[in-house]
């Protein structure tokens, strides 16, 4: 059965992202496995923002935690529902202990985690610490800002680079999203609309996209981008994009890429959240 793992710190800003990942759990019939990078008290009585703070247990935290987020699933969920089952790993608390475990199960399809408090995503997801997880994962590793809405995914979009293995991207995303039945945009960011080296590289992956893809819903969008003041609104247009995906590439184009927002007169945020995909072989 698939499975999700959460990378978590077990702070009460971390049950955000462990409902994120159940919910998406929920939706692919999944299971839930917990693993804490920095073992803390663990919220006991887990309350919507705003109300009184819950009090503290002190035990074995991440089996803690656990217990606390499966009573809150249930707390949440409709009677007869499926609910992930959730467990935990007790043994690894150290990130080499951690990614050895997840990419020695084979059952494992998705990691979900949470920059930290404070923590711009763009800078997070250039951070070298970031970068050693999408490094050593084989799986898509999804980071969930801490004001994400919770809900399902109703469109996704799949930033092109325009490289050849970006249409098994795109697939290997479809599948793994495929139980939400979102809309999934294929957008190129073009700094070149008049290049016809460019032009001939979206007409393929245009074609590729009804040609090789079984599945519905996808559509390819040419987004000209030949301003000097880049941001994220092509993210809106239509409808708001839930979830970003991008394929892990280079540090340059990465840094590119997620600097975009970064200008001398503003800085844009990234407010959703954004799923690294492995370079296909």
């Amino acid at each position: 059965m698939k499975t999700i793992a959460v990378l978590t710190d077990l702070s009460a800003n971390a049950n955000h992202t462990t409902r994120f990942a159940l919910r998406i759990a929920k939706k692919m019939k999944a299971k839930v496995l917990l693993f804490s990078l920095c073992p803390v008290a663990v919220i006991k009585n887990l309350v919507p923002a705003g109300e009184t703070e819950p009090s503290f247990i002190v035990g074995n935290p991440i089996e803690d935690f656990a217990s606390c987020m499966e009573q809150d699933l249930k707390n949440r969920a409709f009677q007869g529902s499926y609910l992930p089952e959730i467990s935990f790993n007790n043994t690894d608390t150290e990130l080499v202990d951690i990614m050895t475990t997840i990419m020695g199960n084979k059952n494992i399809s998705m990691i979900v985690m949470a920059p930290p408090v404070n923590v711009d995503m763009a800078d997070f997801i250039l951070s070298d610490a970031f970068t050693r997880i999408i490094d050593w994962a084989t799986v898509p590793v999804m980071l969930v800002p801490e004001y994400a809405v919770i809900k399902n995914f109703e469109k996704i979009a799949f930033a092109s680079m325009l490289h050849a293995y970006d249409i098994d991207s795109v697939g290997e995303l479809g599948n793994l999203m495929e139980s939400f039945a979102a809309e999934l945009m294929v957008a190129h960011l073009n700094e070149n609309p008049s290049d016809p080296i460019v032009q001939d590289a979206e007409k393929q992956l245009n074609q590729d996209l009804y040609r090789k893809l079984n599945c519905g819903g996808v559509y390819f969008r040419s987004i000209p981008d030949t301003g000097h003041q880049k941001n994220w609104d092509w993210l809106k247009a239509n409808k708001k994009t839930d979830l970003l995906a991008v394929v892990q590439g280079p540090k340059e184009q990465m840094v590119k890429f997620f600097n975009r927002g970064t200008n001398l007169y503003a800085t844009y945020h990234i407010n959703i959240p954004v799923i690294i995909l492995p370079k296909l072989p």
